[in-house]
C-alpha cells in the first residue's frame, strides 16, 4: 500500500561533533534562562500585588490585610483547579490521539522517551571527559507532490518542553492545503486515511499548545496566590517605616 507519509524511529545517538558540544552548552543556558524568566516572573507579580494592597488598603493593619489576601488567595486556588482540570483533559487527550496513531500506522513502533533523558546531555567519561548525546524523537513525514514536511512526533510530557512545538503547529498548518490536495488527487488507493493521520498528529501539537497554555495560567495563579499569602502578613512591616 503506498502512502502519503513515512515514518523514521526515534535513537538516543553518540555525538562528540563540535555542534552538538555547543548544542548541550546552549542547551544549559537556556535552563539557567528559564529560571532567571520564572524569577523575573514572580518579581513583577508582587509588585503587581503590593500595587492592588496599597489601592485597596489605606489602614495598614494585620486585621485588614488578611481578608484581601484570603479573598486573592480563595479566588486563585478556584481558578488553578479549574485550569488544572482542563490541563487534565489535554493530557488525556493528548495520550489518546497518540495511542490511536500508534494503532493506525503499521510500521510505528511503540518507542516512547525516557523522561528523564535530556535533549541534549553529557556523561563523563574520564577526567576532563565528556560523552556527548542527542535524543531524536520519532519523526513522521508528510509527502505531498512537490514539497514534503517531516516533524518529530511527541511520546511523553518531557517532550512538552524541549520540542519546537509551536514552530511546528505553523508549519503543518502552512503544509495543510499542500498535502490534502495531494491526498485528494490519489482516489484509487485502496484506503484514504493519510489524510487523518495528518489531523491525528496535528490534533497532538494542539493539545500540547492548550496544556502549556494552561500550565502557563496556572503558574501566574499560584505567583498570586503565594505572592498575595506573603503579603497579607508582611504587607504591614513593608508600608511601616513609610
Amino acid at each position: 500500500m503506498v502512502y502519503h507519509y513515512s515514518i523514521k524511529e526515534g535513537e538516543l545517538l553518540l555525538n562528540n561533533c563540535k555542534k552538538n558540544r555547543l548544542l548541550v552548552q546552549s542547551a544549559f543556558l537556556l535552563r539557567i534562562f528559564k529560571i532567571l524568566m520564572l524569577i523575573l516572573s514572580f518579581c513583577i507579580t508582587v509588585y503587581l500585588t503590593y500595587l492592588i494592597f496599597r489601592e485597596c488598603i489605606t489602614d495598614a493593619t494585620l486585621s485588614n490585610c488578611i481578608p484581601l489576601g484570603s479573598i486573592f488567595a480563595t479566588f486563585g486556588s478556584a481558578v488553578i483547579s479549574v485550569i488544572s482540570l482542563y490541563c487534565n483533559k489535554q493530557i488525556r487527550s493528548f495520550q489518546e490521539n497518540l495511542s490511536a496513531l500508534h494503532e493506525q500506522i503499521p510500521n510505528l513502533t511503540s518507542w516512547k522517551r525516557w523522561p528523564f533523558l535530556k535533549r541534549y546531555d553529557r556523561e563523563k567519561a574520564g577526567t576532563w571527559k565528556y560523552n556527548y548525546y542527542i535524543l531524536k524523537n520519532p519523526q513522521i513525514t508528510f509527502h505531498s507532490d512537490d514539497i514534503s514536511l517531516t516533524i518529530p512526533l511527541p511520546t511523553c510530557s518531557a517532550d512538552f518542553h524541549d520540542l519546537p512545538i509551536f514552530a511546528n503547529v505553523l508549519k503543518m498548518f502552512c503544509f495543510h492545503k499542500h498535502f490534502s490536495d495531494s491526498v485528494v488527487k490519489h482516489r484509487d488507493m485502496p484506503e484514504q486515511k493519510d489524510i487523518f493521520t495528518f489531523y491525528c498528529t496535528l490534533m497532538i501539537y494542539k493539545n500540547i499548545i492548550r496544556y502549556k497554555a494552561g500550565t502557563l495560567l496556572m503558574l501566574i495563579g499560584s505567583e498570586f496566590v503565594l505572592s498575595s499569602i506573603l503579603f497579607s502578613f508582611f504587607y504591614t512591616s513593608v508600608v511601616g517605616p513609610l
